[in-house]
Formats: structure tokens, sequence, C-alpha cells
């Protein structure tokens, strides 16, 4: 992927976040009403998860050693529904990957486009709920990190070293399903207003 800056970088982030945003309502959805989605038939997944034509195999070194990596199309649905309603905590769970997953493309995005590194706190905010979701929904803060991350009046400081992002039904995390929601709405509301990206350097 190109590099991009400017305009057409704030464009094209605020399609990404609004393309989420419209899709993540029918994904909670179908997490807190999971009992209806249990009923999909297994044809209709086929279906839906269907692959492209194969060639044919050939005898070459590659293909020797990708065997023992061998694909298994085939996806047990009713397995995952199963383990959704296994535990209570479970939708917690399920949620929380949906959302973080929408998370982590944004800030992927904001990293590989240098945008990551403006001083906008609710940018750098956006970079270390990234950075804590990728250490399994834990922050990891060096000693004396100053609040320059806020949003909303959710600041991060090293007090949060080693503490969770998300809650997992019992203990609280550190931002709520809908924080992170109202984080990306303001993140497209800004871009909207945002034609220049100018990196300040290392922002922490």
């Amino acid at each position: 992927m190109s590099k991009m800056s400017g305009e057409k970088a704030s464009q094209l982030a605020i399609n990404l976040i609004e393309e989420q945003l419209q899709v993540l309502p029918i994904a909670i959805a179908m997490i807190w009403q999971s009992a209806d989605v249990g009923n999909v038939e297994e044809g209709l997944l086929a279906e839906v998860l269907k692959r492209k034509p194969r060639l044919p195999k050939t005898g070459s070194a590659g293909n020797i050693a990708a065997s023992y990596a061998a694909v298994d199309p085939k996806w047990d649905f009713h397995a995952s529904t199963r383990a959704l309603h296994s535990d209570p905590l479970q939708k917690n769970r399920y949620l929380r990957v949906v959302i973080s997953n929408v998370l982590l493309t944004v800030g992927a995005y904001f990293k590989e486009n240098n945008m990551a590194e403006m001083r906008t706190p609710e940018v750098q905010f956006l970079g270390h709920v990234y950075n804590a979701i990728l250490n399994e929904n834990t922050f990891d803060l060096e000693e004396g990190y100053l609040p320059i991350a806020t949003f909303d009046g959710l600041v991060i400081d090293s007090r949060l070293n080693q503490t969770p992002l998300f809650g997992d039904g019992t203990a609280e995390g550190f931002m709520e399903f809908g924080d992170a929601i109202a984080l990306l709405q303001w993140l497209s509301r800004f871009l909207r207003g945002e034609k220049n990206f100018v990196s300040g350097g290392d922002a922490g």
C-alpha cells in the first residue's frame, strides 16, 4: 500500500471509519441475539464463504512443504455459537473481539500513513488503544508516561500500566464499548475538518 498524506489520506480514513461504523451495529446485534443466528443453515454459510477456483497442484517443493499446512475450508459455525452460549461472559468477549478489530483496522491505517504521529490527544489516545489491543487487551506503558493521550475525559497515563483496556463482564476495564464507538465517530468528524497532516515527531 502506498503511503498517502493530506486530503486524500483524510478522505480514505473517513471512508474506512464510516464503513466500519455502518457494519458494526449488525455484528453487535448478531452477537447479542445469537440464539437466532444459531439457526443459520450450513449451506447458506458455505455459499457466503465460498472460495476462488484453484489451479491443479504441481509437484514443486513449495507445494510439498505447504501440504503440512493444508487449508480446511470447513468452518464449524455451530461450534462458535455453542461456545458463545456456554458462558454468559462469552458475549462480552465476542463483542470485544469485533470492536477491537475495528479499532485495529483504523489504528493500522493511521500508522501506515503517518497520521498516528499527530500530537492531537485523541489520535495519541487511539495509538495507545491500538497497542493495548495487540497486548492482549492490556496497557503496556512506561513509568512516568505523561497524559498527552486523552479522549472525552478519559486520560491515559502510566498508572494504567498492566490494566485491561476493556472489561471482561466481571472486572471493569478502562473503556466501555460505547467509548470505542464514540472515539471512531469523533475521529471521522475530526478528519472532515483536517486537511493536512504534519508529523510532530515522536509523540509518545
